[in-house]
């Protein structure tokens, strides 16, 4: 009943790994995807003139009217939004120039991290690459929070927000040319 089985085993395994989520989110940036996606986005920047058109402001008839039209509006000028957001964050930057100098420190301190062996000694402990990234990614985020970057951060978003949820809300979005798909939010009703 027993009786031997040779089974060949040698050989080398290499099993791939699916990142998931954040993780492959984070390889694509990685690579480089972010400035593609980001220009990609950019690409289908709707005019200024039809943005900022005064005419087209209107307040919505009705409360599924507004719905509609908020999530009409974001979608169409998505690349504007960004715009509008990336303006405000540059803005920041100049009017700040602490915080411009903290982040101008940070990059060069990352790129020099990155750029090849480095060999950091205290005492006479030498640390690890590891080690190395959490002493840096400390010093940086102290050198943000002391130039203010926080407040910087959640004025920035607060005010995106404030101007996109307006813009979404009260401009007028049967004026825009019709949509590929008809029913891009089939769960809003217009009554």
């Amino acid at each position: 009943m027993s009786e031997n089985i040779n089974i060949d085993l040698s050989g080398e395994m290499n099993p791939t790994t699916e990142k998931k989520g954040f993780q492959k989110l984070l390889q694509h940036v990685r690579n480089g995807a972010a400035p593609a996606l980001v220009l990609g986005v950019l690409s289908n920047r709707r005019p200024w003139t039809q943005f900022v058109a005064t005419e087209h402001f209107k307040p919505p008839a009705s409360i599924p009217r507004l719905s509609r039209r908020f999530y009409r509006n974001i979608e169409y000028f998505q690349a504007n939004y960004l715009m509008v957001f990336l303006g405000l964050f540059a803005y920041c930057l100049i009017t700040s120039p602490l915080l411009l100098i903290a982040i101008v420190a940070s990059f060069f301190g990352y790129r020099k991290l990155t750029s090849g062996p480095n060999t950091w000694k205290v005492g006479s402990w030498e640390l690890t690459k590891t080690q190395q990234y959490a002493v840096y990614a400390g010093a940086s985020m102290t050198l943000c929070w002391l130039a203010g970057a926080g407040a910087v951060l959640f004025w920035v978003l607060g005010a995106t927000v404030t101007v996109v949820a307006m813009h979404a809300s009260f401009f007028d979005a049967e004026t825009l040319p019709p949509s590929d798909s008809l029913e891009q939010f089939p769960m809003i009703e217009q009554v």
